[in-house]
C-alpha cells in the first residue's frame, strides 16, 4: 500500500480588503478653481487580475500638460471579476 506524505507549506499572510474603490485626482496647481480644463481618465491594465492605479503618478502630466488626471482604482480578481 503506498504511503502519501502531507507537505506543510507556509503561505504568506496577505491582508485582503474590499476597500479598494478609489479615484486619484490630479490637477495643475497654478490654475484658477473655475478654469475649464480637459480631463484624462486612466484605467490601469492587468487583465482584471493584477495592477494598481497607485503605481501611476498623474501629478507630472497634470502640471506640464494643463489637464486634470483621474486614475481609477477598482476591484480585481474574485472581488471584482468572476470568470
Amino acid at each position: 500500500m503506498p504511503c502519501f506524505a502531507l507537505l506543510s507549506v507556509q503561505q504568506p499572510k496577505f491582508k485582503l480588503s474590499e476597500d479598494c474603490l478609489y479615484l486619484n485626482i490630479y490637477s495643475p496647481a497654478n490654475k484658477a478653481p473655475d478654469a475649464k480644463l480637459p480631463v484624462m481618465v486612466w484605467i490601469h491594465g492587468g487583465g482584471f487580475v493584477i495592477g494598481s492605479a497607485s503605481s501611476f503618478d498623474g501629478s507630472a502630466l497634470a502640471a506640464y500638460q494643463d489637464v486634470v488626471v483621474v486614475l481609477i482604482q477598482y476591484r480585481l480578481g474574485v472581488l471584482g471579476f468572476l470568470r
